[in-house]
């Protein structure tokens, strides 16, 4: 018995040893150094802030007391912490302590900064996307749940064993648009970050997803936890990449739950073990593999069908909402400059015949090959399937060398076959391009290519996020970063311009003379195929609805602006969007004009598709008066 008694003593003694570099004996307390970067309200109150709410309110107290609550709350588990306002920070600053959390922006990073840093809600795409992490910006939508965990990961259980309250909620209604869809149980486990306040008026603080797609493709990387949000169940709330830690949701610890609160200690806690640690590879490719079976779903005349019910009847819905806001204004009730805007909004009947509809979703080269035949469609995406690649970050096209070949370009035979090509002499050209298009090498010599398969064989993985490639698990790998996503103003010229996948919505704007000697400053969008811009959402929709901007000289003055028709949103109950085009006009003083006056004129957008969005954005064109 002695015996059994002293080796438990061992064991105890042993462990409290091992634990002694985590936890601060006799404290409680967790032996890290902490830094929380954020806003210190002592300070003025930023411009722009890096905190989303529907409600202003929120921001404000987001604004004021976060500071406060991060520091009491991670001095109650951690060793040592340390505050300090976002314009004072410095990336310096990170080498001398354990972890980062970056909860206020903006922040910059250099290319090489590998310390331990957790990125808040929308700091993730922010600090991400400039250096091509795969935080990238799917959807500031993320409300209160987290989803699709994976709850045997070290930050549900270590150091602190948390034991996760999951129920069963209803499946997001937005995870049922697209071909997940038809996989997607009506009901999900979900478990509460962000702990309900019945006294609570407004939404908080609103949350951030990246793209799933792909985001566990490279050694690097690894999807946690998806959230509910207004995309699909693949997105990801919580990820790692690196020495890097995505956390998308926005509380505090104030508006966190216990539970919450111990996963996040848990997650400043994993992330220091990736000290040193940078990603091995860049995300330049947004458009994977996946964009096939959406295509194989989109083709579809039942599909379409069904789009046309749900206009029908998301007209019928705006002529409602119409009447009720005329009702309430008739009453005396201020409904508000944005319910004004939208009482002005014309009901438009038209509707996309199947042919155009076909044109929207596969392009018109895919039309011109196969017209109505929806059966043709998918018979040449599901042969396909194995070859499609980039043609730039946002599309994919056939490889017909691959094809050729008769070998799927993400099986590493395809580079043991060129490689034996060029050995033997056989299409050279074909093998050489093959290979340097799915690696990141130029080797010029059969000899040069078989020598770096067999040394790195063992260790390649292939991944669609970094650009349809076979990479090295090393930590030397670099590819080129995907350009970051400006949302400050952007000047531009009227010129020829098309909209594309990376820059979905193109605004122009000129000054018409009218007949009674007015003038009209006229803004347009132009809109690519299958993306929208809002008209108007909801009162808690995250999304931004569309806004005119005038600047006019002193002494000119503007009436108000009036839009063309937005059409209902299919998939989203209460919304308008404007799809293809969109025209804001506005009468001015003309009789103020002089010439060489410069009117300053735009929109403020968001502008998404059925899969993704891009951060809001504000063009502005400059007019000069003639």
């Amino acid at each position: 018995m002695k015996k059994i008694i002293s080796v438990f003593l061992l064991c105890v003694l042993f462990s409290v040893a091992s634990l002694g570099n985590v936890i601060k004996h006799g404290a409680g307390k967790i032996a890290l150094h902490v830094l929380y970067v954020g806003y210190d309200p002592a300070k003025p109150k930023p411009e722009h802030i890096t905190y989303y709410s529907t409600a202003a309110g929120a921001v404000d107290e987001a604004w004021k007391t976060r500071m406060a609550d991060f520091k009491a709350f991670l001095e109650t588990r951690f060793d040592k912490v340390e505050v300090v306002d976002v314009r004072d920070y410095d990336a310096s600053m990170s080498a001398n302590v354990d972890v980062t959390i970056a909860d206020a922006g903006p922040i910059k990073l250099p290319a090489n900064f590998d310390r331990p840093i957790i990125l808040m809600h929308q700091l993730a795409p922010d600090v991400g996307m400039p250096i091509g992490l795969k935080f990238d910006w799917y959807c500031q939508c993320l409300e209160d749940d987290a989803l699709n965990i994976k709850t045997s990961h070290a930050i549900f259980n270590t150091p602190v064993k948390v034991k996760l309250t999951l129920v069963n909620r209803p499946t997001p209604g937005s995870f049922f648009n697209g071909f997940q869809g038809a996989t997607t149980p009506k009901e999900l486990p979900m478990w509460k970050v962000i702990k309900e306040d019945p006294a609570a008026k407004d939404k908080y603080i609103i949350g951030m997803v990246a793209h799933g797609e792909g985001f566990n493709d490279s050694p690097d990387a690894e999807a946690i936890s998806g959230g509910v949000c207004l995309k699909n169940a693949e997105a990801v709330a919580l990820g790692r990449q690196g020495n890097y830690f995505m956390w998308g949701f926005s509380a505090s610890p104030n508006h966190m739950t216990d539970e919450a609160k111990d996963v996040f200690v848990n997650t400043v806690c994993y992330i220091k073990k990736f000290d040193h640690q940078a990603p091995i590879m860049k995300k330049v490719q947004i458009e994977n593999r996946e964009w096939v079976n959406e295509m194989i779903y989109r083709s579809d005349k039942a599909l379409y069908q069904k789009t046309l019910i749900a206009r029908k009847k998301g007209n019928a819905r705006l002529l409602k909402m119409q009447q009720e806001l005329k009702d309430r204004k008739a009453k005396g009730e201020d409904i508000g400059k944005g319910n004004e805007a939208f009482l002005k909004m014309p009901v438009s009947d038209d509707v996309q015949s199947f042919d155009e509809y076909l044109k929207s979703w596969t392009g018109n080269g895919m039309y011109d090959a196969f017209g109505t035949n929806v059966e043709a469609y998918h018979k040449y995406y599901r042969d396909n399937l194995e070859y499609f690649y980039p043609v730039d970050a946002y599309s994919l096209q056939v490889d017909e060398d691959a094809k050729k070949l008769g070998i799927s370009n993400r099986k590493i035979e395809l580079l043991e076959k060129c490689i034996n090509m060029l050995e033997k002499g056989e299409e050279p050209a074909l093998a050489q391009r093959v290979l340097e298009r799915y690696t990141t090498e130029k080797f010029t010599s059969a000899k040069e290519w078989r020598i770096w398969l067999t040394k790195n064989k063992p260790n390649l993985y292939y991944t669609e996020a970094g650009g349809f490639k076979f990479m090295v698990n090393t930590y030397k790998t670099e590819t080129a970063a995907i350009a970051p996503v400006s949302t400050g103003d952007i000047k531009t010229a009227n010129g020829v311009t098309t909209p594309t996948r990376a820059d979905p919505v193109v605004v122009s704007a000129t000054l018409v003379d009218e007949a009674n000697g007015k003038k009209q400053v006229v803004v347009k969008a132009e809109i690519l195929q299958g993306w929208h811009i809002y008209a108007y959402v909801p009162k808690d929709s995250p999304f931004i609805t569309t806004q005119p901007i005038i600047e006019l000289p002193e002494g000119v003055t503007s009436g108000e602006w009036q839009a063309s028709a937005g059409v209902p949103f299919v998939g989203g109950e209460g919304m308008f969007v404007w799809e293809d085009k969109a025209t804001f006009k506005t009468e001015i003083s003309a009789a103020s004009l002089k010439r060489g006056m410069v009117i300053k004129c735009g929109l403020y957008y968001q502008v998404c598709d059925n899969n993704k969005c891009f951060p809001p954005k504000r063009k502005i064109i400059e007019i000069q008066v003639l």
